[in-house]
């Protein structure tokens, strides 16, 4: 089975009222379209990711696997990340597989799983951007939510955009955020912004155009700037009984270790 993870991104517009059939029209007349306020909104939002140094966000999200014969299966995740810039990390993502745990305190990544009772250590490098790349290339692993804080540090993502669409003011959980449709070959996808002075996303959702069962990844974010994080939150103690094990490398040459 293959996961539509951070390559897919979504374009999906409900049309829920009559006013709605008029933003429709104006939608399909714009469609190969770069809206500059849809583009400048991206950047402003990550500009303001990347000023954060302590925060931690809540996602709730849905995410679809295809088996090899193309049915769709949705599986639903709960996902918490507190971020300490520029050197800690604590991840957890429940679902009805178990929770999977990551932590990162500046010098060393764990990975835990609760379903087996199992983890992974190794040597880390000593930042957040770091690691993120490392444990990519080394183990295929990837940071909860990475996806989001990669906007602005790389124009060749804008450049790759067909079309960048503002679709319009929306409420979503109490807030104002602005609606945002966008394309890319392979992928369509859909951004809510936070209209204020904290302009976070809101709520995203992705697709997976090249896959004929156009696989989707939808998720909700909840912010929290001003986190009081419990003491050795970003230091891994394995739990009772739990085992260690050696993470699968992509490099045969450089074996991973585990405590």
């Amino acid at each position: 089975m293959s996961i539509a993870t951070r390559s897919c991104r979504t374009l999906f517009i409900a049309l829920t009222s009559a006013g709605a059939l008029v933003s429709a029209t104006a939608f399909a007349d714009d469609a190969s379209a770069v809206d500059p306020q849809a583009i400048k909104a991206l950047s402003a939002m990550g500009a303001k990711l990347r000023s954060l140094t302590d925060f931690t966000v809540t996602s709730d999200s849905t995410t679809d696997m295809v088996s090899d014969d193309g049915q769709a299966v949705q599986f639903a995740h709960h996902t918490v990340l507190s971020i300490r810039r520029p050197d800690r990390m604590y991840a957890s993502v429940k679902g009805d597989d178990g929770t999977k745990s990551m932590y990162f305190d500046g010098a060393h990544f764990t990975l835990y799983g609760t379903k087996n009772n199992y983890y992974a250590t190794v040597p880390a490098p000593s930042t957040l951007r770091d690691l993120i790349t490392d444990i990519h290339d080394k183990y295929g692993l990837e940071a909860p939510l990475v996806d989001l804080f990669a906007w602005g540090n790389d124009d060749e993502r804008v450049k790759a955009l067909s079309s960048a669409l503002t679709v319009g003011d929306e409420r979503l959980g109490g807030q104002i955020c602005t609606h945002y449709a966008l394309r890319q070959e392979g992928v369509d996808w859909q951004i809510w912004i936070r209209k204020s002075a904290d302009p976070l996303p809101c709520k995203l959702i992705v697709t997976d155009t090249s896959n004929a069962a156009r696989p989707q990844h939808a998720s909700v974010l909840t912010w929290q700037l001003k986190p009081v994080f419990k003491p050795g939150l970003f230091q891994f103690k394995p739990p009772k009984g739990a085992r260690p094990i050696v993470f699968q490398t992509n490099d045969a040459s450089a074996p991973a270790s585990a405590n």
